[in-house]
């Protein structure tokens, strides 16, 4: 990876952009800063409005509106306002509306109109400025919306959301979850379901009469009203007007789109934005579609050759000396002969069936005409089967069933996270087909793109838990363990890739991440399943997806973390494609099937929380369907190299699983380089054991995703923008060291995985109930884990020489940290933010581990160079003391060090940290660690720190 130039001077560059572009400015050369945005056009009076500081008064048609003036209406209510650019708002009844900003160079046509819709209903008619783009940008409860040369129709009523284009380039939408979605052809409707935050996933479909009768009716007249004029005209003054022969004569234009076939092959976007392309059209103007691969499977009597994994009576994982002996209620599927198979399925009642024989028995299946269906049949040897089935236009199906099970055994009840149901699969069958996808359609065609698609559940856990849950690659006995009231809340960053013109050049990566932290203290349940990796061109097999398993689960305080490995990888259909769809609309998720390479799970703590070692081996299977499509332009990714610091709870297998705290104490050990051109990221950490609480282990030195100091990507990373990203294990620069200096190899992968809190977002949150989460936007911090396994074969090793050492949510905090030499040397700042770390202690009961946050403050005095620091509210317990430094060469990195304890005398630690530079000087922010126990050694809590000015 290629180190990033510290962004300093850019950044504050940066800066004075951002508070010019905040507040209402005069631009170089002709353009005006106005006061007067606009003006009301026409109105109805049942509307108000609220100029800055002013009292709140009656819209009058002609009315001179100014920057940030609200406007809301009521029941009856309509304004039209008409912006100096030629732009419109027509707003509708019950809805509230401000400009934010708006700067305009009439000269050159140049500027930024921003404005707000509270709630309501409006219809934006695009002028000079709508032109350019990201010249227009609304802001809703929803997201942000960016209209670029159109027409577009708002409406936020009925709980929900739709965002219409009438006319025009392109209508685009952020979510508040950093999701864009982008619509380039008119006639096209952006719906959200919902408008909680964090509950809705947008879609974008054709418009239909709803969605133009929902606005039209918002916007329409009432009965009497005038729109504002003191004297309306009469009938006869209307006749002899010519109005009727100018404007009732037109013919009717219509914004809603005629029928089509889909498109098959998404326009080329460059970064910024641009059609560099056009798709195919035939003479009549419909979309030609092109199909890839094998022909789709016909509307009736068609055949269509389908991969069938089954359940074999026993499997002999690749890298186990053991044997399953009921695979199915594990979920591995296939890889053994006679239950990997391909299997010949007829479509018939018109295309609304699927019928085939898999082992000797028949099943008709049926078929919806988009998405996913539940389906109950009977086979033709009288069994009662339940599953579901998947099918996404002509070149995707998938289905998985099971044996109907009539009398489960239930699990008993002893609180909200267990559950009840079937504890045995009988016989699970998943069976799929597609067109393979062109290469080209993906990676040339669809050149510089972010893509999201969602992923079903894993259709044993349906069958075993009776629910389907975004925790992916998640062994079904864990699930079980975890119970249904955890996996429904589990959040998810869907599965997102990033592709390029060229494979070679720019390094396709995939990422997902589901992840939850739920309770707390010594109830507290948490998981995260993470992978990252590539995706490539194979000669025969066509895109090919691979990458690891990473992250881990524990199912209360008291019990062991569990750790994951294996593989995640596309699973090729029969005729080896793993990608299918002319757009790369499909494909299925699964483990190493053909190598009967499996997930397996392993803890510090013996005996294991499975009930038996056969137990820690696992299968999956996900169906992926794209959500959306994006132009990499729209999203912010920047080249940087960050130094923090990091901190864990290190459970030691060899001393039956107690857990240790190990932290940095300095910037150096924590770097994080972040690379946009090839997609990647990479990071080295170590940490230390500060309290010296393990008997022969120093520090954990620990290499993250793409390598840092070698050229070349390894693909054990992905970077989506510069919220989302997450890195697996770096087995090259990973290692450990002992007390009298031994270097210690590892002798397997590391389970590690390295994530930014951004990445699922609200995952956390049950951390933070009464604490304030720190914004910190120029800031970074998150999680960790390993899974460290080496042999210590230095003169003091201790009886047992095998290292197992586990980290299960480690947190991290990086930014820019600033030289010595750039920090003030006069005045003072306070910062606020939080922490959030680890904590271990020894109860009656056993010990206990889990997460915990609190607020974070600091005062500190530059020309003194010290400062008062606390930690309040953290598990409970506050802490503090006094800070010190930094000192050092001007060039070096800054770092201070301070004491921390508590009135009561009852607990004593360490605290150290860096300033950070942010877009308002090279002090904005600090980060830190700390690490604190009280005089037993039965309470201990390490974590890391965020704060800003």
């Amino acid at each position: 990876m290629t180190r990033a130039v510290p962004k300093g001077a850019e950044m504050r560059r940066q800066y004075v952009m951002a508070a010019l572009g905040a507040a209402l400015v005069v631009v170089p050369g002709s353009a005006m800063a106005r006061s007067d945005v606009g003006v009301a056009a026409a109105v109805n009076q049942d509307a108000l409005r609220t100029p800055p500081g002013a009292v709140t008064r009656t819209v009058v048609l002609g009315d001179n509106l100014i920057f940030r003036e609200r406007i809301e209406t009521a029941g009856e209510g309509l304004v039209q306002i008409l912006l100096v650019d030629g732009s419109t708002f027509t707003v509708g009844a019950n809805s509230d509306l401000v400009i934010d900003e708006f700067v305009y160079d009439p000269d050159a046509g140049t500027g930024k109109l921003v404005a707000t819709l509270g709630k309501g209903v409006a219809r934006f008619v695009g002028g000079r400025l709508s032109k350019n783009a990201g010249g227009v940008t609304v802001k809703t409860p929803v997201g942000t919306i960016g209209i670029r040369g159109g027409i577009a129709n708002l409406n936020l009523l009925d709980g929900g959301a739709r965002f219409s284009l009438l006319f025009g380039d392109e209508l685009s939408f952020t979510g508040l979850d950093g999701e864009s979605r982008r619509i380039y052809e008119r006639g096209y409707t952006l719906a959200i379901a919902s408008a909680q935050a964090g509950n809705y996933r947008p879609e974008i479909r054709r418009t239909n009469q709803a969605d133009i009768a929902g606005v039209q009716q918002g916007l329409a007249g009432r009965s009497g009203q005038t729109g504002g004029i003191s004297a309306p005209p009469t009938d006869t003054q209307v006749r002899n007007s010519g109005l009727g022969q100018t404007n009732s004569g037109q013919p009717v234009v219509t914004v809603l789109p005629r029928p089509r076939p889909d498109v098959v092959q998404s326009t080329r976007i460059t970064e910024g934005g641009q059609v560099v392309n056009e798709i195919n059209h035939g003479a009549n103007g419909d979309i030609i579609r092109v199909v890839v691969g094998d022909p789709p499977p016909p509307v009736d009597g068609g055949e269509v050759v389908m991969r069938v994994l089954t359940a074999a009576s026993s499997y002999d994982p690749a890298f186990e000396t053991f044997t399953v002996t009921d695979p199915g209620r594990q979920g591995l599927i296939g890889g053994t002969p006679g239950s990997d198979i391909t299997a010949t399925f007829t479509v018939t009642g018109g295309g609304t069936q699927l019928t085939g024989t898999v082992g000797g028995e028949t099943i008709t299946i049926p078929l919806p005409t988009g998405g996913e269906a539940a389906f109950r049949v009977v086979t033709s040897t009288g069994r009662t089967v339940a599953g579901s089935v998947h099918r996404n236009g002509d070149h995707f199906l998938a289905f998985t069933y099971f044996e109907e099970i009539t009398a489960p055994l239930l699990i008993p009840s002893e609180g909200p996270g267990d559950i009840g149901g079937p504890l045995i699969v009988n016989e699970p069958t998943f069976g799929f087909w597609g067109v393979r996808t062109d290469p080209d359609a993906v990676l040339v065609a669809g050149a510089n793109q972010i893509r999201r698609y969602h992923l079903s559940s894993d259709p044993v856990h349906v069958a075993r838990t009776g629910i389907g849950h975004d925790l992916y690659f998640l062994n079904p006995l864990a699930g079980e363990m975890l119970g249904s009231y955890f996996l429904q809340n589990v959040r998810t960053s869907d599965f997102l890739t990033v592709t390029g013109p060229n494979p070679a050049e720019n390094d396709p990566r995939f990422l997902v991440a589901s992840m939850l932290i739920q309770g707390q203290g010594a109830n507290q349940a948490s998981a995260i399943s993470v992978s990252a990796g590539q995706i490539y061109e194979d000669e025969e097999d066509g895109l090919v997806i691979g990458g690891p398993r990473r992250g881990g689960f524990r199912v209360s305080g008291y019990d062991p973390s569990v750790l994951y490995a294996g593989p995640v990888s596309s699973v090729p259909g029969g005729d080896g494609s793993h990608v299918f769809g002319p757009n790369g609309e499909n494909f299925v998720l699964g483990f190493g099937v053909g190598d009967l390479d499996t997930g397996n799970d392993g803890s510090a703590r013996q005996p294991l929380p499975y009930g038996s070692i056969t137990d820690t081996v696992s299968g999956y299977m996900h169906v992926a369907q794209v959500a959306s499509v994006s132009p990499v332009g729209e999203f912010t990714r920047t080249s940087r190299l960050l130094n923090g610091y990091a901190s864990g709870m290190v459970e030691v297998g060899s001393n039956g699983g107690v857990a240790v705290p190990f932290w940095s104490l300095t910037p150096e050990m924590l770097t994080i380089g972040f690379d946009a051109v090839n997609n990647s990221v990479g990071a080295r950490m170590t940490v230390l054991d500060t309290f010296e609480a393990d008997d022969h282990l120093a520090a954990l030195v620990l290499g993250f995703g793409d390598s840092l100091f070698t050229t070349g990507p390894n693909g054990q990373s992905a970077l989506i923008d510069d919220d989302r990203y997450a890195l697996t294990y770096n087995f090259g620069e990973t290692f450990a060291v002992s007390d009298d200096g031994a270097v210690i190899a590892p002798d397997s992968n590391p389970r590690s995985y390295m994530v930014p809190s951004t990445l699922v977002a609200g995952a956390d949150n049950a951390l933070f109930t009464g604490v304030s989460r720190c914004t910190c936007a120029f800031l970074e911090w998150g999680y960790w884990g390993t899974r460290f396994r080496g042999q210590d074969v230095s003169e003091t090793a201790p009886f047992d020489p095998q290292r197992r050492d586990f980290v299960h949510l480690g947190t991290w905090a990086a930014g820019d940290v600033s030289t010595f030499g750039e920090l003030p040397t006069v005045g003072s700042a306070s910062y606020a933010g939080h922490a959030v770390g680890n904590v271990a202690r020894t109860t009656t009961d056993g010990p206990v581990q889990y997460l915990a946050a609190g607020n974070f403050n600091m005062t500190y005095d530059f020309g003194a160079r010290s400062g008062t620091a606390s930690i309040t509210n953290f598990d409970g317990r506050n802490f503090g003391g006094s800070v010190l430094g930094p000192s050092g060469s001007p060039e070096g990195l800054n770092h201070f060090v301070g004491g921390l304890g508590n009135p009561e005398e009852t607990l004593s630690g360490v605290l150290t940290g860096s300033f950070v530079r942010g877009p308002g000087g090279p002090a904005q922010g600090v980060v830190g660690s700390f690490g604190v126990s009280d005089p037993g050694g039965s309470y201990t809590a390490t974590g890391v720190v965020v704060g800003q000015q």
